[in-house]
């Protein structure tokens, strides 16, 4: 495994060129400063040495998920710590922030295609302990959104940039709903590219995100996307 300091330069340095690769239709966007620091932040975010020696030293039996089962809360995180991923790793200039309540995880911030990019996110840090959510049938968000359409992804692997398994869900404006997502309607993705791989190991579930990105899969593009303020306040992950 690379180390995290190896890891940073390499995508320091892949960032900006991945960026254009990965946007064809974005190459004449509008340019702008890269925040680096922003981007040595998040790689520290993911990739301390700390958090890689805790999970190491920490890991723990934990009983398989049942349907109803809380995944998530703000009162009970259930070692999910939620981090922003803004496409300020691959050399664009999203950003967003997040606010933690007793009642939900404010996520907030600006979407922009400057530099190509046109994604920003939400993501936890590796789990300590996988998730065996083998004895259910999806995961369900309690949200309340701004009607934009946004993804939920799972990894079942520790591999920084593997497949991430997704599912694109609909928001109401101003409505608290409750988005249940069947295993069964997630997709193996690879930068927004449907890929070919193994089933999704339920019983092996590492990390959950959140992504509002301006492209759904293989080229299409998000049909609710636009450039300016959003905002996602999520309440409750929970299993059925």
């Amino acid at each position: 495994t690379k180390s995290p300091f190896r890891l940073a330069a390499a995508m320091a340095a892949a960032a900006p060129v991945i960026a254009v690769l990965l946007s064809p239709a974005l190459a004449g966007s509008e340019r702008r400063a890269w925040d680096f620091g922003r981007f040595l932040s998040t790689a520290a975010t993911f990739n301390s040495p700390v958090d890689a020696v805790g999970r190491a030293l920490s890991r723990v039996d934990r009983p398989p998920l049942r349907p109803g089962d809380l995944v998530w809360a703000p009162e009970r995180p259930s070692g999910c710590v939620f981090a922003p991923l803004d496409d300020v790793v691959m050399g664009g200039c999203s950003e967003s922030s997040l606010t933690l309540t007793p009642q939900s995880l404010l996520w907030t911030g600006t979407l922009t295609t400057a530099n190509n990019g046109g994604f920003t996110g939400i993501r936890t840090k590796t789990f300590t302990t996988p998730l065996d959510a083998s004895r259910c049938q999806g995961i369900a968000l309690r949200v309340r959104a701004d009607g934009f359409r946004y993804k939920c992804i799972l990894r079942d692997s520790s591999d920084w940039n593997g497949v991430a398994w997704t599912a694109s869900f609909n928001t109401r404006r101003g409505a608290e709903q409750v988005v249940k997502l069947p295993f069964s309607s997630f997709v193996p993705t690879k930068f927004a590219q449907t890929v070919t791989t193994d089933p999704l190991r339920l019983s092996s579930l590492l990390a959950i995100q959140l992504s509002l990105s301006k492209f759904e899969y293989d080229g299409d593009l998000n049909p609710t996307f636009k450039e300016g303020p959003f905002s996602l306040e999520l309440k409750e992950i929970t299993t059925f």
